[in-house]
């Protein structure tokens, strides 16, 4: 029995059009942010931009003292221990200079930056040990969306820099969250501090973003 030396075959099997969507959606993506960028170009251009954002970063970094004096207080005086203040002193902070910088425009992530941290700084010094099961999802959604609106910052942002400096601070911000969510559900230390170490958590956050945003700003035009 001899074989066919011409074997049948079938229709081309067409490829699967996953790829090519999603080529197209990495395509959309990269141009809605080449757009951003564009429109951000003019962000931080004035000659005197650089020292105000070196002034809101020192400002920001020198907050994460102020849960200290409180512990100090209350060592002193008797009086209590208010997690969460720097983080709400913070955000008010970071709107004001912002809008300042900006005038008359509007940077509205940076302002989103500042509410995330007005809102999460509140819900700490509401519930301090996230006793209920909704505070503990709260915190960690606002400080996982302050630390992607850093990344998106640092993406959109004109300047090459930014994502070095700003959008860094939003990966840091991430890894702590994650650090502070590994403690809370694999610890077994019974005597874990829960306040303590979410106010901990937000003060090394705010510190280092404020280091994130004097070297952004050290790193912007001087007129």
């Amino acid at each position: 029995m001899t074989s066919d030396p011409h074997p049948s075959i079938g229709p081309p099997s067409r490829r699967p059009p996953v790829p090519a969507f999603l080529s197209r959606l990495l395509a959309l993506l990269a141009g809605a942010l080449a757009a951003d960028r564009d429109r951000h170009a003019d962000r931080f251009s004035g000659p005197a931009c650089w020292r105000r954002m070196v002034a809101l970063g020192s400002m920001l970094a020198g907050l994460a003292g102020i849960p200290v004096v409180s512990f100090i207080a209350y060592g002193l005086n008797g009086g209590g221990y208010f997690p969460g203040m720097a983080s709400i002193f913070g955000g008010f902070l970071q709107i004001m200079l912002i809008l300042k910088i900006a005038s008359p425009d509007i940077y509205l992530d940076w302002l989103i930056m500042g509410a995330f941290d007005v809102l999460i700084g509140a819900l700490l010094l509401i519930d301090p040990g996230l006793a209920s099961g909704l505070s503990l999802v709260a915190f960690a959604l606002c400080l996982a969306a302050s630390s992607l609106s850093r990344l998106m910052i640092g993406v959109t942002v004109h300047d090459a820099s930014a994502f070095t400096w700003v959008g860094a601070s939003g990966l840091v911000g991430l890894f702590l969250l994650g650090w502070f969510l590994t403690v809370v559900f694999l610890t077994s230390d019974g005597r874990l501090d829960l306040p303590m170490a979410a106010d901990l958590v937000l003060r090394a956050d705010l510190t280092l973003r404020g280091a994130a945003i004097v070297g952004f700003g050290l790193s912007l035009p001087r007129g």
